[in-house]
C-alpha cells in the first residue's frame, strides 16, 4: 500500500508525463492574420480622426453595432481554430486597446487565454496593427513597434508589430513574427507605391538583422500588404503567390480577387509551413455587381449597415514543429 508521499510523487510523475506527451503530440501550430476592417469603439479620441465611427457619425456606429462586430469577429477566429488553439492572431485596423479587451471579453475568446501587443501608432485614423497571443504556447521573449517614417508631405502610416517567442516544448524553438499593414493604394497604385516601398525597406532591415545573427532563424511576416503577392523580401518566401494565380484571394475589387493579405516565411520554415485562406460561405455574400461571392462587410454600398464581418477574408498558416 502506497503511503501519502509516494502517492504524491506518482501523481506528479504522471502529470509531468502527460504534459510532455501533450507537447510532443502537437504536430503543428496555427497562426491567423486578419484585417478586421475598422474595428472602432464608439468613443471619440481627440487625437484621431474617428468621427465617422461615432453614434452621430456617418456610419451611425452605435454600441449595439460595435458589440455585434466583436461577436462576429470572434466567431470567425474561433471557427478557424476549431479544436486547435491559434497561438497568435494578427489583426489589422484596430483602434485601441479597449477594442482588443472587448474582443476578448464580449466576443467570446476567453477560452484561448489571449494576451495582446498593441500601442498607438501615428496613423491619423487610429487604425493599428495588434497581436493576440497565447502566453503558454508562445512564450514571449521580446516585442516592439517598428516605426515606418514617411516624408513630411505624406500622411503617417501604421507601425509594424514585432514579437519573438518560444514555441513547442523545446526552449530553442524561437519564432520571430512581424505583423504589417502597408500603406493603401488610395490615390492610385503607382502614385502610392513609394509609401509601400518605405515600409518594405524598414521591414527588410529588421529581417536582415535577425538573419545576420542566425541564418537559420524561423521568421514569419504576415498582414495586409495592400498589393498583389511578390517575392520582394530578401531571405523570405511569399506563400500566397500561387493562390492569386489560381484566382483565389482575400479581397475583391471590381470583380477581381487579390491576395492583399500574405504570409512570408524564411528558408528554415519553408518546408514546414502551409498557408490557407478561410473562405467559409457564411462570411461571404453574393457579389451583386459582378459574379460569384465577396466578403460580407459590416457596411454595404457605402453606409448601409448589415450584420457582416470585414471586407477581407482571413488567412491562417499551419507550421510543423
Amino acid at each position: 500500500m502506497l503511503n501519502q508521499n509516494n502517492m504524491k510523487t506518482r501523481i506528479l510523475i504522471f502529470a509531468l508525463l502527460f504534459i510532455t506527451i501533450g507537447l510532443s503530440a502537437q504536430e503543428s501550430i496555427r497562426i491567423i492574420s486578419y484585417n478586421v476592417e475598422n474595428l472602432f469603439d464608439t468613443k471619440h479620441d481627440t487625437l484621431k480622426n474617428d468621427n465617422d465611427f461615432l453614434p452621430d457619425g456617418k456610419y451611425h456606429w452605435t454600441y449595439e453595432r460595435y458589440k455585434t462586430k466583436l461577436v462576429n469577429l470572434a466567431r470567425v477566429i474561433s471557427n478557424i481554430g476549431q479544436d486547435q488553439t491559434p497561438i497568435i492572431v494578427g489583426l489589422c485596423e484596430v483602434e485601441n486597446q479597449k477594442c482588443l479587451r472587448d474582443l476578448l471579453i464580449y466576443g467570446g475568446l476567453r477560452k484561448y487565454g489571449y494576451q495582446f501587443i498593441h500601442e498607438e501608432s501615428p496613423d491619423q485614423r487610429g487604425i493599428d496593427c495588434a497581436l493576440l497571443y497565447n502566453g503558454k504556447m508562445f512564450r514571449m521573449l521580446d516585442a516592439e513597434l517598428i516605426a515606418v517614417p514617411m516624408p513630411p508631405s505624406e500622411r503617417p502610416t501604421r507601425d509594424l508589430v514585432y514579437s519573438k517567442g518560444l514555441i513547442g516544448s523545446n526552449d530553442n524553438d524561437t519564432l520571430h513574427v512581424f505583423m504589417c499593414h502597408f500603406p493603401s493604394q488610395l490615390g492610385g497604385t503607382e502614385a502610392t507605391a513609394h509609401k509601400r516601398e518605405a515600409a518594405r525597406k524598414i521591414l527588410q532591415q529588421a529581417i536582415d538583422k535577425i538573419l545576420r545573427h542566425n541564418p537559420q532563424a524561423d521568421i514569419l511576416v504576415m498582414g495586409d500588404m495592400n498589393a498583389s503577392p511578390a517575392d520582394y523580401l530578401t531571405g523570405m518566401h511569399n506563400l500566397m503567390l500561387n493562390m492569386e494565380k489560381e484566382g483565389k484571394g482575400t479581397h475583391k475589387w471590381e470583380g477581381k480577387w487579390s491576395c492583399l493579405d500574405q504570409f512570408f516565411v524564411s528558408d528554415h520554415l519553408l518546408n514546414r509551413a502551409t498557408p490557407h485562406i478561410y473562405d467559409a460561405d457564411w462570411i461571404q455574400e453574393t457579389d451583386e455587381k459582378f459574379t460569384g461571392t465577396e466578403p460580407k462587410r459590416t457596411y454595404k454600398g457605402g453606409f448601409q449597415y448589415q450584420d457582416g464581418y470585414s471586407d477581407h477574408l482571413p488567412i491562417y498558416i499551419d507550421i510543423k514543429l
